[in-house]
């Protein structure tokens, strides 16, 4: 049948069309899409409803609902895809306030029962709380506060081009629950304006059933199946803030073009654009940041409540411990002192950790006798800059020595030394390694004289037993259910 005679059945009535069913070896649905084709509207109709049809497995990882329609497969020359936390957006981590070990337990997701700092909602939704003062504001005043400015306006920009690229292709992969998340984070990028294709968190895929034990394994399985359908695209750019995800990312991109190479498919290979994002966090209010650690700490409790035990373990508690004696600094010396040293890393991957809060004295509690001959808490010292240095680009410092030649001190270090700044897997000591030390004489600008307190550094520690639930008990997927049904999303005011 000629194209003449589909436009002659095309303007005839259905009932015209069935009749001429019999004439025709065409099956009567492809009839009637051969009709909506030469209809005024109905290629741009058939158009849709093939993109439709195309891509609506992909639909089913975003969270938009309904589904967001995505743009037809060969319409797709380039894909961005953007890390959410501390990407994009300047999530909250515990801060040190906790000891070492503590901020460990709030990171692990199984340690306390109901999960850890990234599996609690009402920790993110802190950050966009609304206003409970009851005062009369206006609704700009009020957007301000409910969102704070936690974007990282850089990603921002990188985003908002995505979006605007008719030919990319732009989603948010993040591997926060999509359970527990998708709610929060739709209301914090309505906030910022950004409208991605797809905003993708980690779940069981819905189709396949498949359970992802990483968030890495969940997001290159998802990435495979975005680059398998959006084969027409010739570059993806990805953006992390994690070094071994950037790593990772890399060798998917390597492993993706080579399985592509040996098995010579028909897609052309494809440019791996991988960005490493220097981490950005914004901290919780002191106040807000104890008291949903304490929420997470009566979840823990009791959901412990709710297991059998032969011998039941101690409630999880929340302890004070000095961390630290030493000559305290104030705020502004630390702020001066950050500004006048900035860590200059030589090489990528930063991820740093800032000091400069005091010149130790002792790690943890000091005998009061040795206190009382350095003057007792409370005393002051005057000291001045000396030198800087670091070492092996990762932990870097000052040293410092008192204005006074009469004044009697005590130091953990043989030379007075502020640790300023350090990569974040490394340990303090290492500031004994560093031999490179740069004279700071009283004419460099950088040169600074201050005055510190005699006092000990407190720093909170949870105190908690690591419960393991055994098959007699409940298993750990119950748990979870269970923190959500006990208990409140949001925290107690």
């Amino acid at each position: 049948m000629g194209a003449r005679s589909i436009f002659k059945l095309a303007t005839i009535g259905s009932r015209g069309l069935r009749r001429a069913l019999s004439e025709s070896l065409l099956p009567y649905s492809q009839l009637v899409s051969q009709r909506q084709l030469f209809h005024p509207r109905g290629a741009r109709r058939m158009a849709s409803i093939s993109a439709a049809e195309d891509v609506s497995d992909l639909e089913a990882w975003s969270i938009y609902a309904p589904p967001k329609p995505l743009p037809p497969t060969d319409k797709i020359k380039s894909i961005c895809v953007i890390d959410f936390d501390n990407t994009l957006y300047q999530s909250p981590t515990p801060s040190n306030i906790w000891d070492r070990t503590s901020i460990g337990i709030l990171r692990d997701q199984d340690h306390l029962l109901g999960g850890g700092w990234w599996q609690t909602p009402s920790i993110l939704d802190a950050t966009i709380a609304p206003d409970d003062s009851g005062a009369q504001t206006n609704s700009d005043t009020i957007l301000a506060h409910s969102f704070p400015d936690r974007w990282n306006e850089q990603m921002m920009n990188v985003a908002r081009k995505a979006i605007e690229e008719p030919r990319t292709l732009s989603v948010l992969l993040t591997g926060r629950s999509r359970k527990l998340f998708s709610k929060t984070i739709l209301k914090i990028l309505e906030n910022g304006g950004l409208n991605f294709d797809m905003v993708v968190l980690k779940q069981a895929h819905p189709s396949l059933g498949t359970r992802f034990p990483t968030t890495m394994g969940f997001k290159t399985g998802f990435l495979t199946s975005l680059l398998k359908k959006y084969h027409q695209a010739t570059k993806i750019s990805i953006y992390d803030d994690r070094p071994y995800h950037f790593r990772q990312f890399k060798e998917f991109g390597e492993d993706f073009n080579r399985n592509l190479r040996d098995h010579s498919t028909s897609r052309s290979r494809i440019k791996f654009d991988c960005q490493y994002v220097a981490e950005t966090h914004k901290n919780l209010n002191v106040l807000e940041e104890i008291k949903q650690v304490k929420f997470m700490l009566r979840r823990h409790n009791k959901l412990a409540q709710s297991l059998d035990f032969v011998q039941e373990p101690p409630p999880a508690r929340l302890l004070k411990r000095v961390s630290k004696t030493g000559y305290m600094l104030s705020p502004q010396t630390t702020s001066g002192l950050l500004e006048r040293f900035p860590a200059r890393p030589q090489r990528g991957y930063i991820n740093t950790e800032l000091f400069g809060t005091c010149v130790p004295i002792k790690s943890g509690k000091c005998d009061p006798r040795e206190l009382e001959a350095l003057g007792g808490i409370g005393s002051r010292v005057g000291f001045e800059t000396v030198s800087y240095g670091s070492y092996d680009d990762c932990i870097w410092a000052v040293r410092v020595r008192p204005t006074s030649p009469d004044a009697i001190i005590s130091t953990a270090d043989e030379t007075p030394t502020v640790l300023l700044s350090k990569r974040a897997y490394v340990p303090d000591y290492y500031v004994n390694r560093i031999d490179n030390w740069e004279d700071v004489s009283p004419d460099d600008p950088r040169y600074l004289k201050f005055t510190a307190i005699i006092g000990e550094q407190l720093r909170l520690q949870i105190s908690v037993t690591r419960i393991y639930p055994s098959e007699t008990m409940v298993d750990t997927k119950n748990i979870y259910r269970a923190a959500q049904a006990i208990l409140p999303r949001s925290v107690e005011k």
